[in-house]
This record gives structure tokens, C-alpha cells and sequence, in this order.
């Protein structure tokens, strides 16, 4: 999992912007699958059979910074790409697309809680930046023991964990088709076309999900980061499909793996696109539990990780 990462997470490819890593990920799949793309950019990786469509879906863009005016003194004004709170990234260094680096500053005396994309800009010390320059965070993966930190392991470790279920999975009758979507930070945007065109009889997205396993109030039921992988039963998108739900949990029970339920009335993956394609598809979503989503150091654990891929490489064969 880890070597998996250290070649998927560099790649600068936020929300629609995703050929970077599309490439990484269309290298890594060739001996999996036929591979293709779609018109939208989403990554197909195809594997023949007689017996039911199962399709998988994790997203490969990531969050990120779009140059929205670049003043004379080469200070470039940024609009957020994704759900990016201005404090939480304040400091931070950025890479563009181009190369150049940056950091992101904000307005002199202006005070922490009046913090808003209005007053953040980056200054790139003199490297060209121009209007429609997408940047990202500038960070190398940690790893310590079974835990790791970086950007955007949302949702890089979700297609890390597609990528390794296909090498495992044993074999099937069953018609794999796993998608690593775009413009999922943006609006679920990718994954209904292909779901459209694909006509699943079944559909897992593969996300991470919000932990709240830290210092603070905590909801009695929070997950934890070495819980074991985490079952989605709902959120502001979608209420997932018993069917999906009850073949993730019964086969992590045959397999001994501990998982976790969670529910939210917020947020969504690109099962909230899948499900109501054509005439509806039965969808759930496997998750990795992590923590600080969407900050430039986020946490998970790659033994969960690992637990992931087994189980959803036994599910789709069964």
C-alpha cells in the first residue's frame, strides 16, 4: 500500500485537472485490466465476465487552489477547488501545475476569524503564475508503522485500495468495471456518466470518510482510525442499498475483519451519482477512515487500508 501511495499522491491533479495522475493510475492498472478513458477523463479498468456488472468507483481528483487574478506584483488571488477552509491551510506551501511553488498568505492584519478566500493569496516569489492555474498542496507521505500522513489521501488511498482489490481478487464470473472518477470534489460530476454508460447491476464507491477519534467532544457512536473499514449506511446523497450493505458486512464477518457503521446527514461520494442512474442502481459505499479530511496533513492507517482492498476483492467475486 505504501509504494502504491508514494506514486499516486504527487501528481498535481485537483478537480478537473486529473491527467497527471489518470496517468499514474493507467500505468499501474495495465496488467489488471483492459484500460481505458471516457470522454469525461474517467479512468475505466475492465474485467470480462458472463455474470453480473459490478462496478467500483473511487474518485482521483483532489482539492486544490485555482489562480483567479494575478495582481502586478505577481501576488496571485485563489478561489478554493473543493471544500478548503482558509485557516486550516493558511502558511502552507503549494505547488502549480507548471511547477512553481508558492506559499498562501493573506492580507495584512487580518485577524484569524475574519479569514476568507477574499483576503488568502499566494506568493510565488517571482515564478510565473497565470489566471486558471490550479495549485495543490506541498507535502511528501509520512509513514510511521501502520500509519501514514498526507495530502490528499482523499481520495489517492481510495484508489490505491481499488488498485490493490484487483490484483487480489480471486475468480469470478462477475463483469468488473472500476472507475477512478473525476470531479468528485466538485459535485459527484464523474461518476454518473460512466455509471450511464456502464449500466451496473451493482455499484461500490470507495471513499474515505471523517473521523472524530481525537482530543474533544465526541459523538458516542465516532469511528476510530484503526477500527476496521467503515460501512456507509447514509449520507446527504444517498441512503445506500441494504443489498450492498449486507454483502460488505457479511463477508468482512467471513474473513474476520471488524468494520464500522457510519451514518451522517452530510457530505457524499459518487454512490450519491450511481444510484439513480437509468433505473436506479442498488449501491453502497466502503470507506477508510482518516483524519483531518481536506487539510494538507491528513491521517490514516494502512492496515485498515489493506483490510479494505481484502474485503471488497472477496465481495465483488462473490
Amino acid at each position: 500500500m505504501d509504494k502504491l501511495l508514494k506514486q499516486l499522491i504527487p501528481p498535481v491533479s485537483v478537480s478537473g485537472r486529473e491527467q497527471a495522475v489518470r496517468d499514474v493510475i493507467a500505468k499501474l492498472a495495465k496488467p489488471l485490466g483492459d484500460v481505458s478513458t471516457d470522454h469525461l477523463g474517467n479512468l475505466v479498468v475492465h474485467k470480462p465476465g458472463s455474470g453480473k456488472r459490478i462496478m467500483l468507483a473511487a474518485h482521483m481528483d483532489s482539492v486544490g487552489l485555482i489562480v483567479t487574478y494575478v495582481e502586478k506584483e505577481g501576488f496571485a488571488r485563489v478561489a478554493p477547488i473543493g471544500g478548503l477552509r482558509p485557516a486550516l491551510i493558511l502558511g502552507q506551501r503549494v505547488r502549480f501545475e507548471n511547477g512553481a511553488a508558492g506559499v498562501i498568505c493573506c492580507d495584512r492584519d487580518v485577524k484569524i476569524e475574519d479569514l476568507s478566500f477574499d483576503t488568502l493569496y499566494i506568493d510565488a516569489f517571482g515564478q510565473t503564475v497565470e489566471v486558471g492555474m490550479t495549485a495543490v498542496f506541498w507535502s511528501d507521505p509520512v509513514f510511521a508503522g501502520s500509519k501514514v500522513m498526507s495530502s490528499f489521501l482523499d481520495n489517492r488511498l481510495g484508489c490505491a485500495v481499488c488498485l490493490q482489490a484487483l490484483a487480489q481478487m480471486g475468480p469470478t464470473d462477475n463483469e468488473i468495471f472500476c472507475v477512478f472518477t473525476v470531479q468528485e470534489e466538485v459535485g459527484i460530476r464523474g461518476a454518473k456518466p460512466a455509471a450511464y454508460a456502464i449500466t451496473p447491476d451493482l455499484a461500490i464507491a470507495v471513499d474515505i470518510c471523517g473521523i472524530a477519534d481525537t482530543p474533544g467532544k465526541t459523538h458516542p457512536n465516532a469511528l476510530t482510525l484503526e477500527g476496521g473499514p467503515v460501512v456507509k449506511i447514509m449520507d446527504a446523497r444517498v441512503i445506500c442499498h441494504e443489498t450492498v450493505i449486507g454483502l460488505l458486512e457479511q463477508t468482512a464477518s467471513d474473513l474476520g475483519i471488524s468494520t464500522q457503521r457510519y451514518v451522517t446527514k452530510r457530505g457524499g461520494t459518487d454512490a450519491g451519482a450511481i444510484f439513480n442512474t437509468r433505473g436506479g442502481v442498488p449501491s453502497g459505499v466502503l470507506s477508510i477512515p482518516i483524519r483531518y479530511t481536506h487539510s494538507p496533513n491528513e491521517i490514516a492507517d494502512l492496515n485498515t487500508a489493506a483490510d479494505c482492498a481484502r474485503l471488497l476483492a472477496a465481495a465483488i467475486t462473490r
